[in-house]
């Protein structure tokens, strides 16, 4: 499992106790802290935290030297896994961390799976600003990219380890336009995508964020547009490959990672 982070250092503390407690629950996961690039005493705090209790070595932290943005602190993770899931949950405690046992089951029926706050049981941020461009884009990826999720961006995701490997490999996006991209190539590749509810926590919009929801919004916007131009140039295209046959067949059940 991974755990994205940046300049998190008001609430790692929290956010390392709540894993703590996580791992004792969940013994045979892999819990793994990125760091991308903090300018805070993120890192430092962690690595103490980690040094002070590590949950018998079921945590480890990847820092990267320099901010490089969620997907590329993502891939790096992914990249290091062997893992045959692999779930990644934003670590500023916007979802309970019991919604990852519901990503580990719904892996079972399909090789991808993604929180979505706007399906039956999804509980949505009260941010009226954050609501209403959440609800801008979502409309305008359905049209840009043929896409039929109402919610691509929860922080809450899950991929069956081959398919995850198949998807960052294929990914061109380093901005927030990564999740809808992700999707775009699943449907290209035809790989099943199931969505699960996620529930924003209740008390997460008194943490802040470090999403800038103008400027971030218009990125988005453009990297859909960025996504649409690249596929008409034919740079998702690619040769299938045999574990992609298995993943779009396979219902089997798999270990947790």
């Amino acid at each position: 499992m991974l755990v994205p982070l940046y300049n998190e250092s008001a609430i790692i503390g929290r956010v390392h106790g709540a894993f703590v407690r996580f791992a004792a629950a969940h013994p045979h996961w892999q819990i793994t802290f990125i760091d991308d690039g903090s300018t805070d005493d993120t890192v430092k705090i962690l690595r103490e935290s980690l040094r002070g209790n590590d949950a018998q070595g079921a945590m480890r932290l990847i820092a990267a030297a320099r901010n490089v943005g969620k997907a590329d602190a993502i891939a790096l993770g992914i990249a290091q896994s062997s893992a045959q899931k692999v779930l990644f949950i934003d670590g500023d405690l916007a979802y309970a961390l019991d919604h990852l046992d519901t990503l580990d089951r719904a892996l079972d029926r399909a090789p991808i799976v993604i929180g979505s706050r706007a399906v039956a049981g999804g509980v949505k941020s009260r941010r009226l600003l954050r609501g209403l461009s959440g609800g801008s884009y979502n409309l305008l990826m359905r049209l840009v990219l043929g896409l039929p999720y109402r919610d691509t961006q929860a922080g809450l995701k899950g991929f069956r380890g081959d398919a995850a490997k198949a998807l960052f490999a294929r990914r061109r996006q380093r901005g927030f336009g990564f999740d809808a991209e992700l999707l775009f190539i699943a449907k290209k590749l035809k790989l099943a995508v199931v969505e699960v509810p996620a529930a924003v926590s209740a008390d997460h919009a008194a943490l802040g964020t470090n999403v800038r929801i103008v400027r971030d919004s218009i990125g988005m916007f453009l990297g859909l547009i960025q996504i649409r131009i690249d596929a008409l140039r034919g740079l998702y295209r690619t040769q299938p490959i045999t574990t992609l046959d298995r993943l779009r067949n396979d219902q089997t059940h798999l270990p947790t990672p």
